[in-house]
């Protein structure tokens, strides 16, 4: 039998070792440390509400020697283990069921489609991936030579490329869902070279490097159960395949490929191919998002607020709402230890994110600070207005800089006084940053929720609003602009047989819940592949 140790304390100060947790178990239970057999550690999350007493707190399995005298003993600490339920996101499915005439179609090789192409190469049913971008290798150079020397390249960024989006992230793993296929989800990314702590810390990340492994990795085990990659060529358009296939396919260099079911995984970036989709007739409604900018501090600052005098090996993080009339005003992916990078998806246009290697070491914090903006802010009538309002902004925001993809910025004090910052402001974006009025390039009505909001942030992190914190523009791109319309067999209620996923298609939020919604989309691909193995309706063009 196994038990399950509910809460383990250990006092911080240092990375505890796992000797260390394993004394602690043992004295927990009464037992001699060499009684334990086997541990599990399920999860680890660090305690600083009280900074003079800040500590980790685990909860562990354990196999050990006479475990039932020990649980009569422990039952305030321990229980009888339940184990861990990995789910299998092709349970209950008939793979003899699934008949497909022609290889299903992925567009776009982030984390929604990826997980897609997985679900279906496990079924035995390998699908053709199409990426605009390059590969991770190739990609990882391109965007290097954006921030050295801000030479820009549309078909391969910090948007378009293999991993998607994310790949140049802090590599959240976050979700508000409680999903079965969670676990599922994070065992694959550590089999595929991921760091083994994300499937117990409580608030786990991979990290850009890592990211770029785990990506490499994935594609070559999806290339060895028969996947087929196609980079740098840009899904140009569709059309109906007649008899012969539901639909085909068409590439930028003339490719046609002929397919029953395809996967619009596409990120929330690819505004050409939002364009064709609506000329296309796909259902697609408008969506409110969130606009703002980003907060870069010194790391030792956030270290500071949030452990007070101990010290401890990592980067300190935070997470912040605040409430202005009808507008909620938080915090977004923050990155400790992180690092402002350009991503914009069009030349000419500027937006910017965070992301962070794993060991976290950069010295400096950011984070995005957003605002809702609603629909009654950008919409005259048009499915895709909230996607030109933020192109318009992303259009000023380089001019702002420059126009060589310098992002616009200016100390959080100055901004908050609507004032010219003066000196060279300390950042870690590159290509390097130029002095500007944010509060004249940000709405009116996003400038005033961040000035109400950094009073409120500032409360709750004493030191929050200080003279070396700057505000760096435009984060324009926290989710997509709208949601492509979906039926309950995950596929366009508009176009049967195209699966809208992920991000890109108002269904996600983040690396996790697109990897799960890719998931679904997946198991909707095979399950639709059995419905309709005798008879496929054919959309007219």
């Amino acid at each position: 039998m196994t038990l399950r140790l509910r809460e383990v304390v250990i006092p911080a100060g240092v990375e505890t070792p796992s000797d260390s947790l394993q004394t602690a178990v043992a004295m927990s239970l009464g037992i001699p440390r060499e009684n334990l057999k086997a541990m599990t550690i399920l999860k680890k999350s660090l305690d600083a509400r009280r900074k003079s007493a800040i500590v980790y707190k685990y909860q562990v399995d354990v196999d050990i020697e006479d475990e039932d005298q020990v649980l009569a003993r422990n039952q305030s600490v321990a229980e009888k283990s339940p184990g861990i339920n990995v789910a299998n996101p092709l349970d209950g499915l008939n793979p003899d069921a699934v008949r497909m005439r022609h290889k299903p179609v992925i567009i776009g090789s982030g984390p929604a489609g990826i997980f897609a192409a997985l679900t279906l190469a496990l079924a035995g049913q390998p699908c053709v991936v199409v990426e605009r971008g390059e590969p991770v290798e190739g990609r990882m150079r391109t965007v290097n030579r954006l921030r050295r020397r801000g030479s820009f390249e549309a078909e391969s960024n910090y948007c378009f490329g293999e991993g998607g989006a994310g790949t140049f992230s802090d590599g959240k793993l976050t979700c508000g869902k409680n999903h079965p296929l969670i676990r599922h989800v994070f065992e694959q990314f550590v089999q595929h070279g991921a760091p083994a702590d994300i499937l117990y810390d409580a608030k786990p990340h991979i990290g850009t490097d890592f990211l770029m492994r785990v990506a490499y990795n994935m594609r070559q085990h999806l290339k060895s159960l028969g996947t087929e990659f196609v980079f740098g060529r840009r899904f140009l358009d569709f059309a109906s395949g007649g008899d012969s296939a539901r639909w085909i396919v068409r590439l930028d260099d003339g490719r046609e490929i002929p397919t029953d079911q395809f996967v619009i995984a596409i990120g929330h970036s690819a505004r050409d191919t939002y364009q064709m989709l609506f000329d296309k007739g796909l259902a697609m409604v408008p969506k409110p998002f969130a606009m703002g900018a980003r907060i870069e501090h010194p790391q030792q600052q956030i270290n500071r607020i949030q452990y007070g005098t101990c010290f401890l090996p990592q980067a300190a993080e935070y997470k912040l709402a605040a409430q202005a009339e009808s507008r909620g005003i938080w915090t977004f992916c923050m990155c400790p230890g992180g690092h402002l990078m350009p991503t914009g998806a069009q030349p000419g246009h500027l937006a910017i994110n965070g992301m962070s290697y794993h060991g976290r070491k950069s010295g400096f914090a950011n984070a995005a600070v957003v605002v809702n903006v609603l629909r009654e802010d950008f919409f005259r009538g048009h499915p895709l207005d909230g996607m030109h309002f933020q192109a318009q902004l992303e259009r000023s925001a380089f001019a702002a800089g420059g126009g060589n993809y310098n992002a616009p910025a200016q100390r959080l004090v100055d901004f908050m006084k609507g004032r010219d910052s003066k000196g060279v402001l300390a950042s870690t974006y590159r290509p390097g940053v130029s002095n500007y009025r944010m509060d004249k390039l940000l709405p009116g009505f996003i400038v005033d929720a961040l000035r109400g909001a950094m009073h409120d942030y500032n409360k709750t992190m004493r030191g929050y609003l200080s003279p070396e914190a700057i505000v760096v523009g435009l984060e324009s791109k926290t989710s997509a602009p709208v949601s492509m319309v979906r039926d309950r067999n995950l596929q366009s209620v508009s176009h049967p047989g195209i699966f809208p996923a992920g991000e890109g298609a108002g269904f996600a939020g983040g690396i996790v819940s697109a990897a799960l919604d890719g998931v679904r989309i997946g198991r909707a691909v095979l399950e639709d592949s059995a419905r309709e193995s005798v008879a496929l309706p054919v959309w007219v063009n």
